[in-house]
């Protein structure tokens, strides 16, 4: 048997004759012992009562180990990553159609062995996902840019990121991949080869000492491997064209370069090249614009960047292709995909879902069409749930929206899920003060992008069930766990559906939870407004400055009125601030946590006060731009100062319990402050301006008392009522 099989774990009840042998194939990858490897530990854990006599065997269809199975049928030549599992008698299998799918299988039998604490008595069950490519992405980026002012450009170091070194943090994280059935991680940087690789041919490219770059290299490796081993693919991105300060600086050229070159091109393809060489378990992501511009996207894609995997490949040994993943963000992608398809086939489009928010379920317009484009130009499309800017920096989990994200993602035909961590620019932690794991902290926020991205095709009952399960697990009561739930769900409506109707952007330009001033709500296009915003990630609705024209005119309104979402993302806060709190007697586990979500409800509730008193206020001063009547300023008075009395409130909730709200900080945070290092970085920082137009528009409407004055306002603006 040994001379057959690769190996045999058994697992003997002590005092008696019972046991469990596992039998895995001849040549077993190392996905498939890791999935043993957890199927072990699960099955290690049992009572002995609960060990019977058992035969597992492990491997993938086509492997000899089930060529005298009869019960067994084979998997479509289609279906990646499938698994079934079977009990017949005393033997139980686990089939995958491939080597992920024997992984997933033996997770999944280790999860009901442990939610169980028994093997199963019966079983024929097999399951496949329904996106090819399912992942999360961590930023090798900083919320300041530190490094020769140049964006996105940041070199691995301990100092910049001690997080990469950290063996035992990336074994938790990389095993939650693998357990919520992940099979990509992303990691964002802009020109990250000179921090994995040695470059003989350009020794004046190196940016590290030799020890720190053997560290890495050792390091990269490692993780790799471990990725690997677990079904997933790590996927490096970098930026075009974006080359090595230093060797920017030997040759007197700029690093982020607008146009191809001979001597950028001959760098990059070497660079690729080598990073496939020495890494054959990775893939690539680029930006192929910021700063290349779109109209060398084609080419740079086709005669520098695949003929740089091509050459790596070729070094290797090896025809199979690692993945490309093209984002259709600032180039030309039809062009691109057009030049590249025809000599590469493992080739995806990204692009964002709703910007860099999360401000729908579905989308329409514009932001559809582009989607439908990338979904039919013949290579698998992969959607980017991007930043989260409008959700930073609170709890939010909400698995109703997310199954309904992934149930219009599967309608367009969109094939692959990329989503971003909701603290993407200060991985591994929190705001929160003290900071804590985000893979802690948020971890409804994965599990619900991966269980959805697996199948998002699941009955509405059940998922409650599902979720308030594991609810339970985490507070250790199931009365407290459906409040929880009602929370998270409650909650997380409020943001998404505020932004469109009130804000300026989707973009990390404007942070949301921050607040905006008068002049932002009641003259957005002063302030270079993303239409799409209201355009095409958020159902047809009214602006404010549409809706108080036809308030005005007695005109009926179309869709969403700002005014009425406001007040009903209030209620909904409100409800689930209620939610929070009727679960606190039954939190048996995890108090402290609980107490944070609870903190993190009222906060959100505060937020939605300030813009639902906020935005009535600017309505009544854009009506005054009709009216001419004083009385709509006077009736937006004890508005604004409601305003400023929530956003207090905010402060106080916030003022030892987060060390900052946004994470972006660099002159790219324009709303409601110019950002910056240590600039408007928590809310107290910005009370005082809030305060400060309170008091400016209590004296100009003093003065507007004067018929002077009233005279002199009709032809100056609104601005000034503020200054």
């Amino acid at each position: 048997m040994l001379g057959q099989l690769s190996f045999v774990f058994a697992l003997t009840a002590l005092g008696s004759s019972a046991a469990v042998n596992i039998e895995s194939a001849p040549g077993a990858t190392p996905r498939e012992l890791y999935g043993i490897e957890r199927l072990n530990a699960a099955l290690a854990s049992l009572p002995d009562a609960a060990k019977p006599d058992l035969h597992l065997l492990v491997g993938a269809r086509s492997s000899p180990l089930f060529a005298h199975v009869s019960a067994l049928g084979t998997f479509p030549a289609s279906l990646h990553e499938a698994f079934h599992l079977l009990r017949t008698g005393n033997r139980l299998l686990v089939v995958g159609s491939d080597p992920s799918g024997v992984l997933y299988g033996c997770l999944e039998l280790a999860r009901r062995i442990q939610s169980a604490r028994a093997i199963p008595l019966t079983l024929d069950f097999t399951d496949h996902p329904a996106f090819v490519l399912r992942g999360t992405c961590i930023g090798m980026q900083k919320p300041e840019i530190t490094y020769d002012g140049g964006m996105y450009d940041y070199r691995y170091t301990p100092q910049e990121f001690p997080f990469f070194y950290d063996q035992k943090l990336w074994t938790r994280y990389l095993d939650l991949l693998a357990e919520n059935r992940l099979n990509t991680l992303y990691l964002w940087n802009g020109h990250p080869f000179t921090s994995l690789l040695k470059l003989p041919k350009y020794r004046e490219a190196q940016e590290l000492s030799d020890e720190q770059l053997q560290q890495n290299i050792q390091m990269f490796h490692w993780l790799t491997t471990e990725a690997n081993r677990r079904g997933i693919w790590l996927i490096q991105g970098f930026y075009n064209v974006h080359i090595s300060h230093a060797l920017a600086k030997a040759h007197n050229v700029r690093f982020q370069q607008k146009a191809p070159t001979p001597f950028t091109s001959e760098y990059t393809r070497y660079c690729i090249s080598e990073f496939i060489r020495n890494y054959p378990d990775v893939g690539l992501m680029m930006t192929l614009g910021e700063a290349l511009a779109p109209q060398y996207g084609a080419e740079w894609l086709s005669k520098t960047i695949i003929p740089g995997v091509k050459d790596g490949m070729r070094e290797l040994g090896t025809s199979e292709q690692p993945p490309i993943i093209v984002r259709a963000h600032a180039t030309d992608i039809q062009s691109a995909m057009k030049a590249a398809l025809p000599i590469y086939s493992n080739i995806y489009t990204m692009w964002k879902w709703t910007g860099e928010s999360l401000t729908w379920t579905d989308i329409r317009g514009q932001v559809l069409q582009e989607h439908e484009m990338l979904v039919h130009l013949g290579a698998a499309h992969i959607v980017n749930i991007h930043l989260l800017s409008n959700l930073e920096p609170f709890r939010w989990g909400d698995p109703e929206y997310i199954q309904k994200v992934m149930l219009s993602c599967a309608r367009i035909g969109i094939k692959g899920l990329h989503f971003y961590p909701l603290r993407y620019w200060e991985w591994p932690v929190s705001a929160d003060n003290p900071p804590e794991l985000q893979i802690d902290r948020d971890w409804i926020w994965y599990e619900a992008w991966a269980r959805y991205s697996w199948n998002p095709n699941r009955d509405a009952s059940a998922e409650r069930e599902y979720w308030i399960a594991r609810l339970t697990d985490k507070y250790g009561a199931r009365e407290a766990a459906g409040h929880i739930l009602d929370a998270y769900e409650q909650s997380g409506v409020c943001a998404p559906r505020l932004l469109p109707r009130v804000g300026i952007t989707e973009g990390n330009r404007q942070s949301l939870t921050l607040g905006m001033l008068m002049p932002q709500l009641i003259a957005p296009d002063r302030y270079h407004p993303a239409t799409t915003l209201w355009t095409a990630d958020a159902p047809p609705g009214e602006r404010l400055a549409d809706y108080v024209e036809h308030e005005f005119h007695h005109q009926p309104h179309q869709g969403e009125t700002p005014i009425s979402v406001t007040h009903e993302v209030v209620d909904s806060a409100t409800l689930a601030v209620r939610s929070a709190e009727a679960a606190r007697p039954y939190v048996a586990r995890n108090r402290q946590e609980y107490e944070r979500l609870l903190n993190d409800m009222r906060c959100i509730q505060a937020e939605m006060q300030f813009y639902a008193a906020k935005t009535h206020a600017a309505a009544l001063v854009l009506r005054y731009r009709y009216s001419h009547d004083v009385h709509d300023l006077e009736q937006a008075l004890p508005l604004l100062e409601e305003s400023v009395a929530d956003f207090r409130k905010l402060v106080d909730l916030t003022n030892t319990t987060y060390r900052q709200g946004p994470s972006v900080h660099s002159v790219s945070r324009r709303i409601p402050f110019r950002g910056g290092p240590g600039r408007y970085t928590h809310w107290r920082d910005c009370l005082p301006a809030y305060e400060q137009e309170l008091s400016n528009f209590k004296r100009n409407l003093n003065a507007l008392q004067t018929s002077s004055a009233q005279a002199a306002a009709k032809d100056s603006g609104l601005d000034w009522l503020f200054q």
